[in-house]
């Protein structure tokens, strides 16, 4: 403003103009939408030039009016480093104005949008599934047919590797060269080295010295011996396989306490950023209550802005109830009181939502750790990206790490794998994350919609491994 008052001393008002905008936009960040820049500068626009054609002849007085007010703002900052009070010009802004300025919309007790028409409409259209959709967790697994010689045939690359296998009693050096090209192909895989080893060794245990008369037997074997390793690695043996719905109804049948109210069955679910926590929790949300469970969500990602806002739209799609208390509040206390509150109201799952953390980060895990520990949730799930490969495992194994901190004994419980549908034939990394961690894989997400969830089976590791 001062440039232009040492220019053009008679264009007062476009001095007066980016002074104010000056003093408007000053604290606004850079990535401020342009459209209210856009509007606001248009309403003092118009405020200057009524001043210029009310004003004209006396710009010097206005020209004066602008330098003292400049020199009593700088000794104003000079005596006083708190917040300024602005003077935003003689003119008054209108209601419309303001209106056409205001973007909060449906505002609550808590300060919060906590419902906006038009998210709903869109979170329904894409997470709801159709009316006569069957849910993914009640679709049969996927068929292995050793009689189907067709190119789309889990066994189909099997042909290349031991198809010229004759009338013969096979013996290790027929094998040999096989089971090397199979090796290469799973740890192509994504499949660990070790794991891969395990598997072609189990092959040839049951094809060594054994008579196969044609391809579909050499099919039969190899599929008996590969279902067997495989699911060890899905099922370990440590009394970790998750079956969640046996676990909430056995918990809801168990002991009563003194209030006469039950305590419910408590999930947390842990991940780092962007992996689709909020979603995979509304997805076993949904699994729950298809299955004539009652649960509840808890928003205890108080550090995200609009984590609330989202988990409440799922809440809301579900027809559950959403326990929160806004943001900036500690995680493990909104968590311990969303499950008094849940054990109050008849609940028999609280579902609770945390904020993504990078492994890396120590303050940000020692609060996670510091939630599980305090709350002693009955299942602790780690969400993460299927398509993430080998870097799920270091994650996985930092999580388990900073649960441990202190002393404590608590782990993963078990996996969540998202977006399952995109990985195509890489998906070595479950079975490696599973043999390395030893937790099992809980759920895999096969879809954007809440039914588009289910348990990984063997016949669909096998059918992806060798498609």
């Amino acid at each position: 403003p001062q440039v232009v008052l040492d220019k053009a001393p008679h264009q007062v008002w476009v001095a007066r103009l980016l002074e104010n905008v000056l003093m408007e936009f000053a604290l606004v960040p850079s990535d401020t939408d342009s459209a209210l820049f856009e509007k606001t500068f248009d309403i003092l626009l118009q405020q200057a030039m009524q001043e210029r054609n009310r004003g004209g002849e006396h710009s010097t007085i206005a020209q004066e009016h602008v330098t003292t007010t400049t020199t009593a703002r700088d000794k104003s900052k000079q005596k006083h480093h708190g917040k300024e009070k602005r003077t935003w010009g003689q003119a008054k802004v209108t209601k419309e104005a303001m209106a056409e300025l205001d973007f909060s919309k449906d505002i609550v007790e808590d300060g919060m949008e906590m419902d906006n028409s038009n998210a709903l409409a869109e979170a329904r259209a894409a997470y709801l599934p159709n009316a006569n959709e069957v849910n993914a967790w009640e679709q049969p697994a996927r068929s292995l047919n050793d009689n189907d010689d067709s190119s789309s045939s889990w066994g189909s690359s099997l042909q290349g590797l031991l198809g010229t296998m004759g009338n013969k009693v096979l013996t290790e050096e027929d094998l040999e060269k096989p089971l090397e090209e199979m090796h290469a192909m799973l740890t192509s895989k994504n499949v660990a080295n070790d794991i891969s080893t395990e598997m072609c060794n189990s092959v040839k245990l049951a094809l060594v010295g054994k008579r196969m008369q044609s391809f579909h037997r050499v099919k039969t074997a190899v599929r008996q011996s590969l279902e067997k390793v495989i699911t060890k690695l899905l099922q370990p043996s440590n009394d970790r396989n998750v079956d969640l719905l046996r676990s909430v109804v056995t918990k809801r049948e168990g002991t009563i306490f003194r209030s006469g109210q039950k305590e419910p069955y408590t999930i947390v679910m842990v991940g780092i950023n962007g992996v689709g926590k909020s979603t995979s929790l509304a997805k076993i949300a949904y699994y729950l209550k298809s299955n004539g469970c009652s649960p509840m969500l808890a928003a205890c990602d108080t550090f995200r802005s609009g984590a609330v806002e989202q988990l409440n739209v799922h809440a809301k799609c579900l027809e559950v109830p959403l326990y929160h208390k806004g943001y900036a509040k500690d995680p493990s206390s909104v968590a311990k009181e969303a499950i008094a509150h849940a054990q109050v109201e008849g609940h028999d799952v609280v579902l609770v939502d945390t904020a993504g953390r990078m492994q890396n980060n120590v303050p940000l895990m020692k609060a996670l750790s510091k939630l599980v520990v305090e709350n002693k949730p009955d299942l602790v799930l780690f969400v993460c990206e299927a398509l993430v490969g080998n870097d799920g495992i270091d994650q996985l194994i930092m999580f388990n790490k900073a649960l441990k901190s202190g002393g404590h004994s608590r782990q993963i419980d078990g996996i969540v794998l998202t977006k399952f549908d995109t990985v195509s034939d890489k998906v070595g990394a479950a079975l490696t994350m599973t043999h390395i961690t030893g937790a099992p894989i809980a759920f895999i997400g096969t879809g954007q919609k809440y039914n588009h969830l289910k348990k990984l089976s063997t016949q669909d590791v096998i059918a992806s491994l060798f498609a």
